[in-house]
């Protein structure tokens, strides 16, 4: 291979070689990405302080073996110039270039990793260079994969070879290699290279090649090859091959399976407007225009992963190797999509991804991932449910003008949008009356104004309704004691610790109707419940999708007295517990109670104790 200058030689003397290969960097300063090494090694070279033994370590294609060469160049180059470059026109440089030098040695690890190996390279190591002032560069590559006993019988050579020789180690995971090899080389670690610096040199290759290019879609393979010049060049090869020497973003998407940045806005809009079937449409769209699905969910975790940025990194340029198209891109979803909405996606599509990579069928994951993040009341996941009461405390922030919307809720056609249908249910829920919560009208010529969303608003998942509340279930008493192990397990995460400690001491009391009678076996607890309608808002929730349509929940004492009660319902607006009603203190509750609580009952109800008597020797 030759120099980028060399390149119409090239093609009239030789057969076909690949881009990476025909355009590798002949010296120190053609290296891209590189430069805190490439000009570290050119002074060591011309002042001669070069170590005996380098470890070169980085990601794939970004430059390793290529370096070394470079660096056995100039340490036989016979014209040198004077910075420490080789000058690539001396009869050693043109033989290492064609890889004929009897003074550079390359070893796969991969392939030659055991003591029999190191042995005849050791044999290697005494033989003089071919020129009086030559010296001897031995490249393994790969050398993470050698044996533990191979790296052990290198180690003596490594640490002290002959003055002529030297040893240059690449590797992409130089974690695995023995501490004491590491301890004996001088390490440099080669970066990722950035996307604008990619696609200049892919810009420069292009215009030699005669390609007819967009800055966009140079973009596009530089990002898609995650920093390897290597990758990079041949994904320029495929895409000019495929595009006859056209190189244009549509191009880039049939070449490589990618999906448009119109993709990532409707995916934004989709999620952002709770609207499955924008969602679904997207899926199908990507489906029939032949993109990558797989890569679609990955790509689509790292957008998600830039939004996230952009909400805690005010710096985004800084943190993120990123045009700036695609960072403005980041900000503009980063204020319509709250944090926890961003790392709940990113969780969603992380598991579709995993699934997709076990073989599951790529479609049906992709549009399940795709309704969960735009119907969070399709699971059962607390952070669904977080996310759904995010929403409704969002929309309880909203000042009382931009929540009044028209009440009258005509039957939604199929090609209505879910936003419409969203919006039209808390409209209804705003237009009730204090008179009377427990009537809903479903129009109203002149809605009221909106009041301020109560607790129980607050707690009730209103996202996802549909337009019209489901009817009230008909329950019985069998129903609610089958439902009852789901319901009371359920709701542990729900509640969080200091209200499930208050609702664990229920029990099933009976049925009235679509109303559920729960027990409550302590005064205390009664009354803390009673204080907090949030609990009965999602206990009734809860128990209306387990058993099909709303119902109504009511907390009873244990002897069944029916005064001290309070009752929410799931879909549909209802009072929970009598705002006039007086919670009585604890002096109160003792003179009250006919039946006072012993301590040791209560200590062996509440933690599972036992009453030991003692007894006097």
């Amino acid at each position: 291979g030759g120099t980028l200058s060399q390149r119409p030689g090239t093609l009239a003397v030789v057969e076909y070689q690949a881009l990476y290969r025909r355009y590798r960097p002949q010296s120190f300063e053609d290296v891209i990405g590189q430069t805190h090494i490439t000009t570290t090694l050119a002074r060591e070279v011309a002042d001669g302080h070069v170590a005996h033994a380098y470890l070169f370590a980085g990601p794939r294609g970004t430059g390793k073996t290529t370096t070394a060469r470079i660096l056995a160049k100039a340490l036989n180059c016979e014209k040198r110039n004077p910075d420490g470059s080789p000058d690539n026109t001396c009869g050693s440089c043109i033989a290492i270039t064609e890889g004929s030098s009897l003074d550079v040695m390359e070893l796969d690890a991969a392939s030659h990793n055991s003591v029999e190996d190191i042995r005849d390279m050791r044999v290697s190591v005494s033989t003089v260079a071919s020129a009086a002032s030559g010296r001897r560069v031995f490249i393994l590559d790969e050398a993470h994969m050698l044996s533990k006993a191979a790296g052990n019988a290198l180690l003596k050579t490594l640490e002290e070879p002959p003055p002529h020789v030297h040893f240059v180690l690449a590797t992409t995971e130089p974690y695995k290699l023995l501490d004491t090899i590491r301890s004996r080389s001088q390490r440099f670690d080669f970066h990722s290279v950035p996307i604008e610096s990619l696609a200049a040199h892919l810009s420069k290759i292009a215009d030699l090649e005669g390609f007819k290019t967009e800055p966009a879609a140079l973009v596009a393979v530089a990002r898609h090859a995650g920093g390897s010049v290597r990758d990079s060049l041949s994904l320029l090869e495929q895409v000019a091959a495929l595009g006859d020497g056209v190189v244009d973003l549509t191009g880039v998407g049939r070449a490589l399976g990618l999906a448009d940045a119109e993709a990532f806005e409707v995916l934004m809009a989709a999620v952002t407007e709770q609207d499955a079937r924008k969602g679904l449409e997207l899926v199908a769209r990507l489906a029939s225009q032949g993109v990558d699905l797989r890569r679609f969910v990955s790509e689509s975790v790292g957008f998600f992963r830039g939004v996230f940025l952009a909400h805690y990194a005010p710096n985004l340029a800084e943190v993120a190797d990123e045009p700036a198209e695609v960072l403005e891109l980041w900000r503009k979803a980063a204020s319509r999509l709250p944090a926890g909405e961003v790392v709940r996606a990113v969780d969603l599509l992380g598991d579709a991804l995993v699934k997709l990579r076990e073989g599951r069928e790529e479609r049906l994951m992709l549009e399940l991932a795709m309704i969960k993040l735009t119907r969070p009341e399709t699971s059962v996941d607390p952070a669904a449910m977080l996310s759904r009461l995010d929403r409704l405390e969002r929309l309880a922030k909203q000042p009382a003008g931009a929540q009044a919307a028209p009440v009258t809720a005509p039957t939604p056609q199929p090609s209505q949008d879910r936003s419409a249908s969203d919006q039209a249910v808390p409209a209804q829920s705003e237009s009730s009356g204090p008179e009377e919560p427990e009537e809903v009208p479903v129009a109203a010529s002149e809605p009221e104004p909106a009041p301020e969303p109560s607790t129980e608003e607050l707690a009730r998942p209103l996202v996802g309704e549909p337009s019209e509340p489901p009817p009230p279930a008909t329950v019985t008493m069998e129903a609610f004691r089958e439902i009852w192990p789901g319901l009371f397990g359920g709701l542990r995460e729900l509640l969080g610790a200091r209200r499930w400690a208050l609702f664990r001491e229920t029990e099933p009391g009976g049925v009235e109707g679509s109303a559920l009678i729960i027990h409550v076996r302590h005064d205390f607890h009664l009354a803390s419940l009673k204080s907090d309608p949030a609990v009965a808002a999602v206990v009734a929730t809860k128990a209306g999708d387990l058993l099909g349509g709303s119902v109504s929940v009511q907390f009873r004492a244990a002897d069944g007295d029916p005064a001290g009660s309070t009752a929410a319902t799931g879909p549909e607006p209802a009072t929970v517990g009598n705002d006039d009603e007086e919670i009585p203190d604890k002096d109160t509750m003792a003179e009250s109670t006919s039946d006072p609580t012993d301590p040791f009952k209560l200590i062996a109800d509440e933690l599972g104790g036992i009453e030991i008597e003692e007894y006097d020797n």
